[in-house]
């Protein structure tokens, strides 16, 4: 899969007001996973041919996100920082009928603590629709590229 994080105009805007132009620059090139373990998620499991999970960890309502290092799967089951919070995303291939298929996403969050949960809370209600936003932009890249390589 080839789809860039920050390949529309949208995606793009929206990295740069959260700080993440760099990042999403740095992280260009390579297969999609690629992509994102070099934007910053560790690849926390792989389904072949039907999901991908990637998680992070931090505190996102800082400019820089605050990340913090969770290097593979152990160390992000294990991590538990008081004052931070652990995201796992997943991008998960459905049901198909051998010519067309559902793909969808899924973001779970674990809060570390009172103030954790309640700052994410707050970062999620502004961040929240603009991540949405920058999800359906990055599906729809999905499948015009499924669409573009797809024979006859």
């Amino acid at each position: 899969m080839s789809q860039d994080l920050g390949a529309s105009p949208l995606a793009k805007s929206l990295l740069a007001l959260r700080g993440y132009g760099g990042r999403a620059l740095r992280a260009r090139g390579g297969t999609f996973p690629e992509r994102l373990e070099r934007f910053g998620f560790t690849k926390l499991d792989e389904l072949p041919v039907s999901e991908l999970v990637f998680g992070l960890a931090g505190k996102f309502w800082r400019l820089d996100g605050g990340l913090r290092p969770v290097p593979d799967r152990d160390a992000f089951l294990a991590f538990a920082e008081e004052r931070c919070v652990k995201v796992a995303w997943n991008l998960l291939i459905g049901e198909t009928d051998g010519e067309s298929c559902d793909l969808s996403t899924e973001t779970r969050i674990a809060y570390f603590g009172p103030s954790a949960r309640r700052r994410f809370r707050s970062y999620w209600f502004f961040i929240g629709p603009f991540s949405g936003l920058h999800r359906r932009a990055l599906l729809r890249g999905i499948a015009r590229h499924a669409e573009a390589r797809r024979p006859g």
